[in-house]
Parts: structure tokens; sequence; C-alpha cells
């Protein structure tokens, strides 16, 4: 099965801490959390944060259970946690990464062979059928051990690679392709009740994108109706495997103009693709399947 939705989660909570040594785990699996989720967007996935929130709990079971039940409620396609391990008071050299998982997995592999690609020694997949994040998920899971906050070589490693570099090669192996370095981040489009335009004077199907936009975090901005510079710039980018209520009004548009997505269903499919293929080609653009700002600009009459 394709991976399309992927929760991701920062182990332990403030009242639930994890392990401290040279490092603090709880203070760096967020880092690391956060640089994944960032590139998984970037790379076109819908992510879900399923991170406890601050102080939720000092029970560890609660804890557990947060991120898990919240995976499964969501429907993920793949549930990563992120932890960092400890073995020892204190340990002068190495020790290494590793991934759990209740079986083992290819995307596990990958990721531990990532780590290991920078510079961390390689200790493998680890099948713990008794963790509770990987018997309870009802999808494909795995515990990412990002190094030992004991281990002085570690520690020095991860310190000189950063969260963030570290956080774009777990990224690219959990879906086994590179970034782009001229791609903006994306943020994860919303599928829910669309939003009603709050206006009904100019253009409505400008309006309602507006107001979705809004809505949905990517901008702030004036739902009137009338297209310009803050609205071209809270227009996310969308490529195919992007579903929901901005996808369907980019479908919505396309139709209009006269081109066939094979339904207006807020799914960015093979249909949808090659409509934004026809489109771009018809208004002198890249032609690249991307809705990116140049394709929203003339979308939107810019």
């Amino acid at each position: 099965m394709a991976i399309k939705k992927i929760a991701v989660r920062g182990g332990h909570t403030e009242k639930a801490t994890g392990a401290s040594a040279l490092i603090d785990e709880l203070t760096e699996d967020r880092k690391v959390k956060d640089a994944v989720i960032k590139y998984l967007r970037k790379l076109g996935y819908e992510v879900l944060d399923v991170t406890p929130p601050v102080n939720y709990t000092s029970s560890i079971s609660a804890d557990l259970a947060y991120g898990v039940n919240k995976a499964n409620e969501w429907g993920a396609d793949l549930f990563v946690s992120f932890h960092f391990n400890k073995a020892y008071d204190s340990y002068n050299g190495a020790l290494g990464s590793e991934v759990c998982v209740y079986s083992t997995h290819e995307i596990a592999q990958r990721v531990v062979d990532a780590l290991e690609e920078l510079g961390f020694k390689n200790r493998g997949q680890k099948i713990r059928t008794g963790l509770y994040e990987l018997k309870h998920t009802k999808m494909k899971a795995m515990i990412v051990e990002t190094c030992f906050v004991e281990a002085t070589e570690d520690v020095e490693l991860y310190k000189k690679l950063g969260a963030d570099a570290i956080g774009k090669a777990i990224a690219e192996a959990i879906v086994n392709d590179k970034v782009s370095e001229s791609d903006t981040p994306v943020k994860k489009e919303e599928v829910s009740k669309p939003v009603q335009a709050p206006v009904s004077n100019t253009d409505d199907w400008v309006a309602r994108l507006q107001a979705e936009c809004n809505k949905q975090g990517f901008s702030n901005q004036k739902v009137d109706g009338i297209p310009g510079a803050n609205t071209l710039k809270g227009c996310p980018t969308l490529k195919k495997g992007a579903s929901g209520n901005i996808t369907k009004l980019l479908q919505e548009k396309l139709v209009t103009l006269g081109y066939s997505t094979n339904g207006v269903d807020g799914i960015f499919g093979s249909g949808t693709y090659f409509a934004v293929r026809e489109f771009q080609k018809t208004r002198g653009l890249s032609v690249d399947g991307i809705v990116g700002q140049n394709t929203w600009r003339k979308l939107l009459n810019l």
C-alpha cells in the first residue's frame, strides 16, 4: 500500500520525561520531529503531529495512548515516534542508532541506513512486540531511537549535524525520495467541511478560496472576493497526492475553464494532474503538474 498519510510523534511529555545525560531526550526529539514533519510536507505528504500537548500528563500510558489513538482515528498509513536512547550513566564512545519495529519492514531499514550514512553506528531494526506504540497502532509503525544521550561520540555527531539535517535525512528515507532545494515547505491542507464565503459580491470562487486558505492557516487575509497579492501568497502548493477543500476549489476552477479533472472530489489524482498540465501548457507556464505560485497567479488572473 502506498504511504500517503503519516502520523509523527515526539516521545514523552514534560511531566513524563525521557532520558537525559549530555543532551535531553524530550528537548531533542521535538527538534527532530519538527524537522521530519517539515520535510515530509515539503515532499508533498499529508502529516499529522500526534505529539501530546505541553504538560499533557504525568502518566506514561496516557502519553503513549494519546499519539496512538490520534493516529488510529486519523487512519494514518504510517506511524513514526521519535526518541533518544540511554543505556549507561555515561559512555565514552559511539553507541549509535536503531529503529524499533513490531516486525521488520523496508521503511525502518531505510531510516536506520540513512542515519548510518550520516555517521551514526547502525544498530539495525530491533523487534519489540511489547512496546505500546508498536503493539496498538493499526498501521505500519516504527520508533526511531536517534542516538544515545550519554554516548560522547553520538552526541558530538548529533550536535555537529543538527536536528534539521537529521530530520531531513529521515524524512527522505521514509518516503524514499529527495527534497528539492528549490521547493518551499508546504503545509498540508485539511479535509473538512468547506468554508462558506461570507461575501456575495465580486467572485464567489475567489472568496471561497480566500476563506478556505484562512481557515487552514495558510493565510490571514480579507475575504472580499477580490484576488490580489495576499490571495496569491496564501495559496498552498498543490501536487499529485494532495486532497482537501483547496484541491476541490482548484478542480472547480479548472472545470469552469474547460479542463476535465475526471471529477470534482477534492483528490489530486491523475485527472487533475493532466488538467493542470494542460492549463499550464496553454498559459505558457512550466509544465510540471504542480500548482505553485505561478500557476495560481494565472488561475487568479493576476
